[in-house]
């Protein structure tokens, strides 16, 4: 964990204590074998939902164990997308098994917990997404990444030996924009799928969509009770293909999704995927515990005209009960973006009780100034970013990218130096790279309890602002 600055505050939050609504109150307490799917949008308490069915479905197994005299302790495996929110969900689900049940948790992402089951192979991802890239670039149709995640869907969405079956398949969770025909995707199949197979076994070389098919077939059932899968949206077919090959054969598994929020070109239907989903099994969460109206007021219009596919939740302005300030555009050089906010906090945040968040897209350097007026004013943070742990410090300021933030929520929400640097896409006739980001975009938004505040440099700014709708936000000149 890398922490700076003064201490100050308690100890970074996760969720409140986890309590039952009435909404969510039907969920957890029918216990049952199979599957359940949990939908909503952000800030409709999907985790929380997960977590509470997660402590009933213990008791549930022990109590089946211990009818049967069987001293074997209950095994619950909990998945998320990243490392951040496996962190995040850890501290959480801990507190949820009562100590007098015997039960062998695991909480990890899907990386981890797939390497580790096949004994830690050398995963060389970056050299692979290198090759692929490099065939894109001869490809001559649409842009380069955008063909890069196409071929990345189309494998992780079928097995090895159907890959054919993506000529004539509804492209589900791809979209429409830009159009992929048969002729095109037969070229994919041809000029890139292939070859790049062929690079992998000649080359020796493991992807992470080759770990995900040898969980399926080269490790032996591990036999899990339970299991919750947070942002099942994010997961690949084949990566729920490995999860189901490991269940036991009475075993009850959570599905938390809202593909609104989905951020990685993967889709699937729950059929192809080895699941039997009934339709009274898949429950929508409505109310918004987490933003005030406002806040998903803002969120809801950068989502505005994105379609939305099964299993979507667009922010639910109805569901938002409490009220709050309008969110803040500022408009001024980063260096007065940056003092603002410091005033903010200093002014009217109390860090011994609220949390804060600066969020960026991308990582890196991004954040180095950042960091060091933070430093400055002695305000304490944590940089959670990919990190697998959640802080236990005394800092209540994180930094993190849009991605490692998903699933996370904070009091307060800044998003500065908002540029077309760090936001870049083609148009939507070449990439469906401005989807993802604006995807992306709500997602950060969407992490605040009580304020969101935007900032970006006049000639610089990001092209996503055009999907601020007049009237969500004051703007503040700088």
């Amino acid at each position: 964990m890398s922490v700076c600055g003064a201490a100050g505050g308690t100890k970074l939050k996760t969720l409140p204590q986890v309590t039952a609504t009435a909404e969510q109150l039907p969920l957890i307490s029918q216990n049952r074998f199979g599957v359940e799917i949990i939908c909503g949008a952000a800030g409709s308490g999907k985790t929380s939902t997960a977590l509470l069915r997660l402590r009933s479905l213990c008791y549930m197994f022990a109590a089946r164990r211990a009818r049967r005299g069987d001293q074997n302790p209950v095994r619950v495996l909990v998945l998320t997308f990243n490392r951040t929110l496996a962190g995040y969900v850890r501290s959480l689900a801990e507190h949820q098994i009562a100590s007098d049940l015997e039960v062998n948790l695991e909480i990890e992402t899907f990386g981890r917990w797939s390497m580790s089951a096949l004994g830690f192979p050398t995963v060389e991802n970056d050299r692979a997404r290198a090759e692929l890239k490099r065939l894109a670039r001869g490809f001559g149709a649409l842009s380069p990444d955008y063909i890069v995640k196409e071929v990345e869907y189309l494998l992780g969405r079928f097995e090895p030996e159907d890959l054919e079956r993506y000529i004539n398949a509804e492209r589900t969770g791809r979209g429409t924009m830009p159009r992929v025909d048969r002729n095109l995707r037969r070229r994919i199949l041809d000029e890139m799928v292939s070859p790049y197979l062929e690079w992998l076994e000649s080359e020796g070389v493991l992807d992470w969509n080759s770990v995900a098919v040898q969980m399926t077939r080269d490790v032996d059932p591990i036999g899990y009770d339970v299991v919750i899968v947070d942002e099942s949206q994010d997961f690949s077919a084949n990566q729920l293909r490995a999860i189901r090959r490991h269940l036991a054969a009475d075993h009850a598994v959570t599905f938390v999704i809202d593909t609104v929020q989905r951020i990685y070109a993967r889709g699937f239907t729950w059929a192809e995927a080895g699941f039997d989903v009934r339709p009274e099994r898949v429950h929508v969460l409505r109310a918004n515990h987490r933003n005030t109206v406002e806040i998903a007021a803002f969120a809801a219009a950068i989502l505005n005209g994105i379609g939305i596919e099964g299993d979507g939740v667009l922010p639910n302005l109805e569901g938002a009960t409490a009220h709050g300030p309008l969110s803040t555009v500022l408009c001024g050089r980063y260096a007065l973006q940056a003092r603002w906010a410091i005033d903010f906090i200093q002014r009217d945040v109390d860090l011994d009780r609220d949390s804060v968040a600066f969020l960026k897209p991308q990582g890196g350097n991004w954040f180095g100034q950042i960091r060091t007026l933070l430093t400055a004013n002695r305000i304490g943070y944590a940089d959670i970013t990919r990190e697998a742990e959640w802080p236990e410090g005394p800092e209540n300021v994180a930094l993190s990218t849009f991605h490692s933030a998903k699933g996370l929520e904070f009091d307060y929400v800044f998003i500065l130096g908002f540029n077309d640097e760090n936001t870049p896409h083609r148009d939507e006739e070449l990439d469906d790279e401005v989807f993802v980001l604006r995807r992306l975009l709500a997602v950060a938004v969407a992490r605040a309890r009580k304020a969101v505040i935007v900032g970006y440099k006049p000639g610089e700014e990001s092209r996503l602002v055009r999907y601020f709708a007049p009237g969500t936000y004051n703007l503040v000149n700088l």
